[in-house]
């Protein structure tokens, strides 16, 4: 363990980079000035280390929290020249098509050369880093007796060091096959940070450029490492779910039209596991847009995705249960019918966020032109698969009522707690992925009549609508999906995530009851196994 967290903590550093360049000299700057007595500094480094760089969000307002002066950060980060536009890219890649691959490569951290943009190699770039990891890595594979464990950190510890991408994916595979190592280490690469790739690669004539060289744009991969412990006895049940996918898989609306990513002619590699939360470091310490209840990684721009070798869901123990339970009693009464409030309840949300992480597995892996699903509509691409992932959950649960997994009332519980959990509490920005497409969904039930509530008013459900609704809902977010249309995509959204006066009443309300939106990762182990 002491090993697994030491290399989390070296790769924390490989994201403050990736996040914005003086990210590590100010951290050490607030460090010092606050061991020197500095108050300001003290407290100034606590928002800093939630937000895990210079910038965040408070939860309350759609502005960002910027801690200095004068600094903020980029559509692109520090993995793109911060002050590079998307036009300048578009034009520059344009007439060096030549270099495309490199610079839209989800591994490379594109640079200024003179009047030039290279790409240099994480693996270059961040040698350092990823060399010490390897090293912690390895050493923890010398100390575990799990042979399939030891494997898999091997082969994770090589594929931060060699340039054969070859390692890379037997370590995917190796991961997502674990079904019972009784410890969990992540290395996540997910682009949701990456805001400029997306929003380049749909440039009509860049895109006919690409399409005619056979270059797949890939947004940036941003590390964020996790640490835990499996809960053995939440795991084994968590199985159960998974023998249902290939049923679940035949839920999905306009499936004539594309492959399913399950391969209904074989075993399904999926494995799923509940944890204790030891360490997150990086993009997953990063609490902008909140802490992840659970992941299904690796994500479909992934190799060992794509050839069918499986994924893992990994589900968090202590922020599924670490929700203020008074506070929630406060927004209930102030804004849903009594009649529901009883149908509220925390294990409908755990059902609820297993059916999501299954849902990712489920519909298209790409366009019907066979397009990156996800780049192909820019900036809403990461929107759409969220809101597929929420609507295919609710799909589901309607499934496992009809088998008899869940009661009527069960089901019931699942509708009203999800519409309850959807009240925003600020009106979310573009790269809010999970926020937006929350508030999509509750516009989107509202006008089907799914869910009532008005301004001044308090929210009720029609359950009997729900699942119906939820379907239709799904089968607009799948063909768009499926044509890849941005144009479409931001008109859906646009539509979908207005601001109305009912919203700003909703927020204001649930602003009035004090809420505590920024939390401080409370990890005693992994920082008494650091200071050893």
């Amino acid at each position: 363990m002491k090993h697994l967290v030491k290399a989390a903590y070296v790769l924390d550093k490989v994201y403050l980079q990736q996040d914005h360049k003086d990210n590590l000299s100010l951290k050490a700057a607030l460090e010092q000035e606050a061991q020197n007595g500095n108050e300001h500094a003290r407290k100034a480094l606590v928002i800093f280390n939630i937000f895990n760089g210079i910038e965040g969000s408070n939860g309350l307002s759609s502005e960002p929290i910027r801690l200095f002066k004068n600094l903020e950060l980029t559509p692109g980060k520090n993995v793109f020249p911060s002050d590079i536009t998307k036009e300048e890219l578009v034009e520059y890649l344009k007439n060096n098509i030549h270099k495309t691959a490199g610079i839209l490569s989800n591994d490379t951290v594109v640079a200024r050369q003179e009047n030039e943009l290279v790409s240099i190699p994480y693996l270059i770039y961040f040698r350092k880093e990823y060399e010490a990891a390897a090293k912690e890595l390895l050493l923890a594979a010398g100390k575990t007796t799990h042979e399939a464990f030891a494997n898999y950190l091997r082969l994770q510890a090589q594929a931060l060091v060699s340039t054969d991408p070859e390692y890379s994916y037997k370590a995917d595979v190796a991961w997502a096959a674990l079904s019972d190592s009784p410890l969990e280490f992540t290395i996540g690469r997910e682009n949701y940070a990456d805001e400029l790739t997306g929003t380049v690669a749909t440039d009509p004539v860049l895109l006919k450029l690409l399409d005619k060289n056979k270059i797949a744009p890939k947004q940036k991969d941003f590390i964020g490492v996790r640490v835990g412990i499996d809960n053995r006895e939440v795991s084994l049940k968590l199985a159960k779910y998974k023998e249902h996918l290939k049923s679940l898989s035949e839920l999905m609306p306009l499936k004539e039209r594309y492959v399913q990513s399950v391969n209904l002619s074989k075993d399904i590699k999926q494995t799923l596991s509940d944890i204790h939360v030891v360490y997150f470091s990086g993009d997953y310490a990063a609490l902008r847009p909140g802490l992840t209840l659970a992941q299904n990684l690796p994500n479909g721009d992934k190799l060992s995705v794509q050839l069918g070798q499986g994924q893992r869901n990994v589900f968090h123990k202590e922020i599924r249960e670490g929700y203020d339970k008074k506070l929630l009693e406060k927004l209930l009464d102030k804004l849903v019918e009594p009649q529901y409030h009883s149908w509220y309840s925390d294990e409908a949300y755990s059902w609820f966020v297993i059916l999501h992480e299954l849902s990712h597995t489920l519909g298209p892996v790409k366009t019907e032109s066979g397009k990156d699903k996800g780049t192909s509509l820019g900036s809403y691409g990461h929107i759409f698969e969220e809101t597929k992932a929420d609507l295919g959950s609710l799909v589901c649960s309607k499934y496992f009522k009809d088998i008899g997994e869940f009661t009527e009332e069960q089901l019931n519980q699942i509708y009203l707690t999800l519409a309850v959990n959807d009240l925003p509490l600020s009106r979310p920005t573009l790269d809010q992925t999970h926020k937006v497409g929350s508030l999509m969904q509750l516009s989107y039930f509202i006008e089907n009549g799914a869910i009532k509530i008005e301004n001044g008013g308090k929210l009720s459900i029609e359950p009997q609508k729900s699942g119906t609704v939820a379907r239709q809902m799904l089968e607009e977010i799948i063909s768009i999906q499926l044509e890849g249309n941005e144009a479409k995509a931001k008109t859906f959204v646009d539509k979908y995530s207005k601001w109305t006066d009912t919203m700003e009443y909703i927020s204001q309300t649930k602003k009035s009851l004090s809420p505590k939106p920024l939390k401080i990762l409370d990890m005693p182990l992994a920082n008494r196994l650091l200071n050893e």
